[in-house]
């Protein structure tokens, strides 16, 4: 016991001597190994000084026997018996150097909810072999940025000592961006071919990368019909985003055309004529554009309408009109129209402008003597009374006073036209009695007529027999 105690103290005066000038508590000296030496001889010595004590009680009663009366000074001397005395070794304090172990949360991966993610890290536990009730704090709480994140946990426990763990915090962006179109779909009239368009406001944003310019396959310019746009957008960690958008280009617009101006031409026939009307233009964007117009061969008099109509190569069609004018400056102007089948029903025919004459027979006086105003009024004038011997065929004094103003227009004619006024009057005669309903009137009148003589002008005074100037015409 002895050598060991010297040992130890030799061993502790050694290891502290250069520390002599500073008081260091004993608890940085080796404290596991004191403690160990120190109780074992702890030990030792309770029991070296148990049996110590048992000797010395049986040399008490020795001493007791034998010397009585010495027995103050045996034991005023007795502390000292055998020399030195030993000091007994303080005890040495339970020093605690071992760190808490931390248990971290597990480690995390997260899908990015923005450039910055919070997380609920979790919580870790601590042990520690003197302390308990520790709390071990993370170095971060969040948010965490995109990527590999690491979290450090610390817990102290009472003697400084530090225990450390980490946990990683993994944030990933697999969500791709959103696009936002404006106008998903667009429809314009097409003004050129091909027509340029405008797509209008589209955007695209990301939970992680925010604002995100998209990009698009539109060609420059649009060609008729249905284009699918595709808008693509793709964020910092490389996901891609798609939304189409439909572009309708169509044409329903027709050409603009231009027809010629109104035309004002003259028929010296009172015929219907062939007219030169012009030509109309039209412009469209898309080509060819084709042009009709429903105009007749020949105009007849009067006013007639030309309808022109464009169309452009997609069908769309545009009408506008002409005015055509045909003007009688024959001898038919100013006379009424042909009554056809209807002027041949009745004796009295059609007199539409009420002038003694029928219609048919006035339009055939104009359009056989076109070149001699004097021959269609000596005609006109005998024609009307014609036309009262047949209406009053039956009457004898009215069919006689009738036959002699005949005459009379019978001996104009032999002024206007000596030479063929026989061949005139009997192209007319023909002309009134064009029906057997006609020829039998003329019949009854000339029986009525019969027995009866009719005077002449005498030659040199046929002039008299017209009712008009013959002199003052041109023709």
């Amino acid at each position: 016991m002895f050598k060991r105690i010297i040992w130890i103290s030799v061993f502790l005066g050694w290891f502290a001597s250069p520390f002599s000038a500073v008081d260091l508590p004993s608890s940085i000296l080796f404290p596991s190994v004191s403690t160990a030496i120190a109780d074992d001889d702890a030990n030792k010595d309770k029991h070296a000084d148990d049996q110590r004590h048992a000797d010395e009680g049986d040399d008490e009663k020795a001493d007791k026997n034998s010397h009585s009366n010495s027995s103050g000074n045996n034991n005023a001397d007795e502390g000292t018996a055998g020399g030195v005395t030993p000091t007994p070794a303080p005890p040495v304090p339970v020093v605690d150097i071992t760190p808490p172990v931390i248990v971290p949360p597990l480690n995390i991966t997260q899908e990015a909810t923005g450039s910055l993610t919070n997380v609920i890290l979790g919580v870790a536990s601590v042990t520690d072999n003197v302390n308990v009730g520790l709390i071990a704090t993370p170095s971060v709480t969040g948010a965490f940025a995109l990527g590999v994140n690491t979290v450090t946990w610390r817990a102290s426990d009472a003697a400084g000592n530090i225990g450390i763990a980490t946990q990683t915090v993994t944030i990933t962006d697999t969500t791709p961006p959103v696009i936002s179109i404006g106008q998903p779909a667009i429809t314009v009239e097409a003004t050129v071919s091909p027509t340029p368009v405008n797509l209008g406001l589209v955007t695209a944003s990301d939970l992680v990368s925010g604002a995100i310019v998209p990009v698009n396959n539109a060609p420059a310019t649009f060609p008729l019909g249905v284009t699918q746009v595709v808008w693509t957008a793709t964020d910092a960690a490389g996901n891609t985003a798609s939304a189409t958008q439909n572009v309708v280009v169509q044409d329903t617009t027709p050409p603009i055309i231009t027809v010629p101006a109104a035309v004002t031409v003259d028929s010296t026939t009172g015929q219907p004529i062939a007219v030169v009307i012009g030509t109309a233009t039209a412009i469209d964007a898309f080509a060819p554009v084709t042009i009709i117009n429903n105009a007749p061969a020949t105009f007849p008099l009067g006013a007639t309408t030309v309808i022109w109509t464009a169309t452009d190569a997609n069908g769309n069609a545009v009408t506008a009109t002409q005015l055509v004018t045909v003007n009688d400056t024959s001898v038919l102007a100013g006379l009424p129209p042909d009554p056809g089948a209807a002027g041949k029903l009745t004796l009295a025919g059609i007199d539409s402008d009420n002038d003694g004459v029928r219609d048919d027979v006035q339009r055939w006086i104009a359009i056989t003597f076109p070149h001699s105003q004097k021959t269609r009024a000596a005609l006109r004038q005998m024609a009307g009374d014609f036309q009262n011997m047949l209406l009053w065929a039956n009457d004898k004094q009215r069919v006689y006073d009738a036959f002699i103003r005949m005459g009379m227009s019978t001996e104009c004619i032999e002024y206007i036209d000596p030479i063929n006024s026989y061949d005139t009057g009997s192209l007319l005669e023909s002309m009134v009695m064009n029906t057997a309903l006609r020829s039998r009137a003329y019949m009854q009148a000339s029986r009525n007529l019969s027995g009866r003589g009719i005077a002449s002008l005498g030659i040199g005074n046929e002039k008299q027999g017209c009712k008009f100037n013959p002199d003052a015409m041109p023709n």
